[in-house]
């Protein structure tokens, strides 16, 4: 899966963190690896789970749902609700049987469908907001983000630096162009945004943080 193989920084901060040992948790894992289905590298998962331990979200919006993983680590530490949006309907199927056998499927509202089309449309307010859908699609999702971001609440991305490409450590591949413009414009958005903190973080392969002041 894309992203899997570790740096030097990678190798050696995984070899810190604890593994997973979570038998449902591992078996979804074991799915994603076999099915080259990307989920969140070791590094960022560490990350999403201390922050949501922070956080206790009561309402999460997740944009990109995969086999639920994600998804799992949100619920399991601290957040009451969550409502994730997949466009893949035989993930989002495998999301809700695993959401189902964690004792979940009742905490949780998987929409299906192109987030371009449902984000929009959406309502409410939401404590936690984590973007792992669609890189390009990130700079077009953000006034929806913040119309729904609750004050002191916040929104984390994954993937933001895109196995370096954004930054320039690595040469950009001609076929990430599109990718690597889109997530250079969406850095460019939060950060100069008055209602935004943000840190962009180099955990695992990207992460942007922004907590909203106002």
């Amino acid at each position: 899966m894309p992203f899997k193989t570790p740096g030097r920084d990678s190798e050696y901060i995984r070899a810190h963190l604890k593994p997973e040992t979570d038998p449902l948790l591992c078996e979804m894992l074991d799915y994603a690896d076999k099915n080259h289905i990307p989920v969140l590298l070791p590094e960022s998962k560490a990350f999403l789970v201390q922050l949501v331990t922070l956080i206790k979200p009561a309402k999460t919006l997740e944009i990109g749902t995969a086999v639920g993983y994600s998804s799992q680590l949100i619920l399991r530490n601290g957040g009451q609700r969550l409502f994730t949006v997949e466009i893949d309907e035989e993930l989002a199927s495998t999301a809700k049987k695993y959401f189902s056998r964690a004792g979940l499927g009742d905490r949780v509202n998987v929409f299906i469908g192109d987030a371009s089309e449902i984000i929009p449309l959406m309502e409410g307010s939401f404590d936690f907001i984590f973007m792992d859908g669609p890189k390009t699609r990130y700079i077009e999702y953000l006034p929806h983000l913040m119309r729904m971001l609750k004050k002191g609440g916040a929104l984390l991305c994954d993937n933001v630096l895109w196995n370096g490409m954004v930054s320039g450590k690595t040469e950009t591949q001609k076929s990430k162009t599109t990718i690597v413009r889109g997530l250079d414009r969406f850095l460019t958005a939060i950060c100069s945004d008055e209602r935004l903190i943000t840190s962009i973080l180099p955990v695992g392969d990207g992460m942007s943080l922004s907590i909203r002041k106002e």
